[in-house]
């Protein structure tokens, strides 16, 4: 199994605790385990670092584009 996420890239905890959840970036994708592939990640509000498994993280949402609208006469 391959891992989904890449280095650098950020992330948000798949179920948070919190309404605003922090932020991490995947800063070493980990050997994987009996139950998947792992990552050590940094929260970008502190220098905070832990390992999850992947299951626990998920890609942060793009933004919609909004492009302006012209209204023609």
């Amino acid at each position: 199994m391959a891992h989904k996420f890449q280095v650098g890239q950020t992330v948000l905890p798949a179920h948070p605790r919190r309404a605003n959840p922090d932020t991490y970036v995947i800063v070493q994708a980990l050997p994987e385990t009996s139950h998947g592939s792992q990552y050590r990640i940094r929260a970008l509000s502190s220098a905070a670092e832990c390992v999850v498994h992947e299951m626990q993280i998920k890609k942060v949402p793009a933004e919609p584009d909004h492009p302006l609208k012209v209204s023609r006469h």
